[in-house]
């Protein structure tokens, strides 16, 4: 192996302009040069400071279950010393680290080897990470042969965790020391652990899926329509075919694991789409103490119809359902819908009521492009009528006598005197009014009474309401509502999602509901990540809500307020203690308990 002055030149030499000459080929290890091309191909260059941070993890993967034994054990043999462990997952992510040399610990957390953070050779070049998940085999990066000059200092031995069966690539184990500690025989021994890693991860997952197979073939045995459903998994019998085969896998679980749990086995479901209703009959799975998946009986479907008569019918068939542009079919938002259609076929004025954020503006809109699609409404801020009074209500007179329909924003913030006077100026024009051209959206209604101008002004506009549903009461419509931001905002034309990534999203809490996701996913497909969105492409905050146990309603409303807050503490856990009315150490247990990663929230 050449001197590490000599290997610096060579290397620089190669970034700097490409060219391969004779004594490059002669002195540079030939896995390390084709390494070396590949990194120069992506940009890479050696001015990194430390591995960057891609994505926060989910600590309780079958990966990682798998490994911490082997690892953990393979640790305390070598003693750790003078080395780390390290264990990648397949896009050389670092997942976990084993390591008890204070010293080479510092070094290592300087360079950024730390759990989220990326060892790829599309990120940093030639590295003990990366390097052997690009190659698919084992292998040793000594000193220069990094790519960057932050990693030259060590020497790291890397081998990919395949899958035996499958042969498919699930990680990286890596052990990592300095220069003057590499000795040759450690990738045989890196090499070993990785296999005895994916050994161990096909015991687990097979165990799983057995357990699922298993009771699929015994629920199948009677001849009933029956699925059975866990995680990305799910078989059918052909009758089950025939009912289930509009609904996806991923609603299909999300729905099923939020419905019963290893403590409330059994439940039935119903799922309404805009044709049918099918009722499902669920019991848990479970292994291990914990629900690994269910199977799902249909009970039976009925077929439905909009029932529609006499002169509704005929006004209704000039305008398409709001269901096409406004599509889900969770029973909270089918009601919604129904109560804008009802107004719109009986020429209402509306007032449509909701929290921040779930569409209340949207839905009038798309109301009046059906009833008045040739007119452009006039739109009535409540704060612009603080600010220019007379010019608000000039414009309001003006709409009004010429019949253009009219939304008051924000109906609610509106001072009373300013509500009053708006209302008798309806009142002086009541000929919009009739036609159900005046709309208005407002928050959602509490106990609270109303002064007089407010509700003078509700007894003109409310004659039809409509109720607004909250994003977390909408789940079944995730689906559907991510194909209207992938039209929106995404480039390409199909887009998947990972389980782990659709399950954050439908357990999430989303208290800026609609608005939120729309930022949310906004950020996703701005960054053109191709067709796939992972967890690792979600905010932390809403990645955390991808584990995979599955949680009892009142398990996950606990988690929900630890995490709401952290936010709002910025992560001070004495202060997050102090606002939920706990001690620091039920906060440490709970936070420990639940997994959950609280310093990546803020990422």
């Amino acid at each position: 192996m050449p001197s590490r002055p000599k290997l610096d030149d060579l290397r620089d030499t190669f970034l700097n302009d490409g060219k391969l000459d004779l004594q490059m080929e002669q002195m540079v290890r030939p896995v390390v040069l084709e390494s070396w091309k590949r990194s120069r191909g992506f940009g890479t260059g050696k001015e990194y400071a430390e591995l960057p941070f891609q994505s926060s993890i989910m600590t309780d993967s079958v990966l990682l279950r798998a490994a911490r034994p082997i690892l953990s054990n393979l640790a305390d043999e070598l003693g750790m010393s003078n080395a780390s462990l390290l264990i990648a997952d397949r896009h050389a992510r670092i997942l976990e680290t084993w390591i008890s040399n204070s010293e080479l610990a510092r070094r290592l957390q300087r360079v950024g080897s730390a759990p989220g953070h990326s060892g790829a050779e599309s990120v940093v070049g030639t590295n003990g990470i990366g390097t052997p998940a690009a190659d698919m085999k084992a292998g040793m990066i000594v000193g220069a042969e990094h790519i960057s000059d932050m990693l030259t200092d060590f020497a790291c031995v890397g081998a990919p965790i395949n899958n035996p069966i499958t042969g498919r690539p699930e990680g990286i184990v890596t052990l990592t020391a300095l220069v003057s500690d590499a000795s040759p025989i450690l990738p045989s021994l890196i090499n070993q652990a990785a296999r005895e890693v994916g050994r161990q991860l096909v015991n687990l997952s097979s165990m799983r899926e057995r357990v699922l197979f298993d009771s699929f073939l015994a629920a199948s045995r009677n001849g009933r329509a029956v699925a059975v459903v866990g995680g990305d998994l799910l078989m059918e019998n052909p009758a089950a075919t025939e009912f289930l085969h509009h609904i996806d896998k991923s609603t299909l679980w999300m729905i099923v694991s939020e419905a019963i749990s290893a403590a409330r086995p059994k439940r039935t479901v119903r799922l309404e789409t805009e044709t049918a209703m099918t009722e499902l009959s669920c019991s848990a799975v479970v292994f291990d103490d914990e629900m690994i998946g269910a199977i799902v009986e249909v009970v039976q479907q009925v077929q439905t119809e909009p029932f529609l008569t006499g002169s509704a019918a005929t006004l209704s068939s000039t305008w398409p359902p709001l269901a096409e542009s406004l599509p889900g079919s969770s029973q909270a938002w089918v009601y919604a819908r129904e109560q804008a259609e009802s107004a719109m076929r009986a020429s209402l004025p509306v007032v449509v009521f909701g929290a921040p954020g779930t569409g209340k503006f949207t839905l009038l809109r798309h109301m009046l492009d059906r009833v008045a699609p040739r007119q452009t409404p006039l739109v009535l801020e409540s704060q612009e009528a603080q600010k220019a009074t007379e010019s608000w209500f000039a414009d309001l007179d003006a709409a009004l006598a010429e019949g253009t329909p009219v939304i008051f924003r924000h109906l609610d913030a509106l001072e009373d005197d300013v509500a009053q006077r708006a209302a008798d100026h309806l009142v002086a024009s009541p000929a919009p009014l009739a036609r159900g051209l005046v709309l208005a959206t407002a928050g959602a209604q509490g106990s609270k009474a109303l002064e007089p101008g407010h509700q003078a002004l509700l007894d003109q506009i409310a004659v039809g309401r409509i109720d607004m549903p909250n994003l977390r009461e909408r789940k079944q419509d995730m689906r559907a509502i991510l194909h209207v931001f992938e039209r929106k905002y995404a480039s390409a034309v199909n887009i998947s999602y990972t389980q782990g990534a659709y399950t954050a999203l439908t357990r999430a809490p989303w208290p800026g509901n609609l608005r939120q996701l729309d930022s949310v996913m906004r950020g996703v497909f701005s960054l053109g990540r191709r067709n796939e969105v992972t967890v690792d492409q979600l905010p932390p905050a809403i990645a955390a809500y991808a584990r995979r146990r599955d949680l009892t309603m009142l398990e996950q409303l606990e988690v929900d307020g630890i995490i709401n807050a952290l936010i709002r503490c910025f992560g001070n856990k004495v202060l997050a203690a102090e606002m939920l009315g706990i001690s620091r150490s039920t906060l440490y247990r709970k936070i420990s308990g639940y997994k959950l990663d609280e310093e990546r929230l803020f990422l």
